[in-house]
């Protein structure tokens, strides 16, 4: 049977396994039995007193200069994130050290990179104005987009003659606003899933991808990729929108004939 060794003597052991000494030689130089020392090589020295952890901010890593330099980050929101934040601003000490900072200070920090969810529609002679907006589009936010973007936007053919195209996502079909759709006269229609590459506005989304990275552009801030956004979409050519419409039916056909499988298109 092993005796039970004192903490004093675990810890021992311990830290002549931390030098890389084997266990013959730790238990020869220790006056122990090799069993001992394999025992309490990997144990867990429990104690009675309490660990203390120091969760405070280390004000030496984060002066008072990196405090305006973040303040003045988050003002101008040129950061996705708390760590790309630290990243961009080269500032010591690991992500979590910084992280406390910023709680210490009060400043809020994103956990997660900011993305933009963009909703536009388009037809024969006709292309809306875009909603761009930070947070996650549910049934609400795209029932309001929607209704916005069609009821006051000027169209020949009106809007009560056209029919809406949309694919089969959770928030298109959202039975408690479909109701408010109807009441503003607008024909919406589904497509099923795994068609979406079916839809006008798919090759619409990528010429507007297109034209926004031509040059291989680099956007600091939110506000920049907004505004680029709007500028490219602005100026995508109403005759490229009729076509890709109007070919709609060619495409249909494509894939009918080739039995739901890819296409030249």
């Amino acid at each position: 049977m092993v005796p039970r060794l004192s903490l004093s003597n675990q810890r021992k052991i311990q830290k002549e396994r931390r030098k890389g000494k084997g266990r013959n030689e730790t238990a020869r130089h220790l006056k122990v039995s090799v069993n001992t020392v394999s025992k309490y090589s990997h144990t867990l020295i429990v104690t009675d007193r309490p660990r203390v952890v120091n969760h405070k901010p280390q004000s030496h890593l984060y002066p008072n200069k990196t405090l305006k330099n973040v303040q003045l980050a988050i003002k101008n929101k040129t950061y996705s994130s708390a760590i790309q934040l630290k990243r961009d601003l080269k500032l010591p000490g690991s992500d979590r050290s910084f992280q406390r900072f910023l709680k210490a200070n009060k400043i809020e920090s994103r956990a997660h990179p900011i993305k933009l969810n963009i909703w536009g529609c388009v037809g024969v002679g006709f292309k809306s104005n875009l909603f761009i907006t930070e947070e996650n589009i549910n049934g609400r936010i795209y029932t309001d987009a929607l209704i916005n973007g069609l009821t006051n936007a000027q169209m020949d053919p009106p809007l009560d003659t056209r029919v809406l195209l949309s694919d089969n996502a959770g928030w298109h079909k959202n039975k408690t606003e479909l109701p408010r759709i109807e009441l503003a006269n607008i024909s919406h229609k589904f497509l099923p899933p795994l068609s979406s590459d079916l839809n006008p506005i798919e090759h619409v989304w990528a010429m507007l991808t297109t034209k926004l990275y031509e040059n291989f552009e680099v956007y600091d801030t939110i506000d920049s990729l907004r505004k680029a956004i709007v500028r490219c979409w602005k100026s995508i050519p109403q005759e490229s929108i009729d076509n890709i419409v109007l070919s709609y039916g060619d495409r249909l056909l494509e894939c009918y004939s080739h039995e739901g499988k890819m296409t030249k298109y």
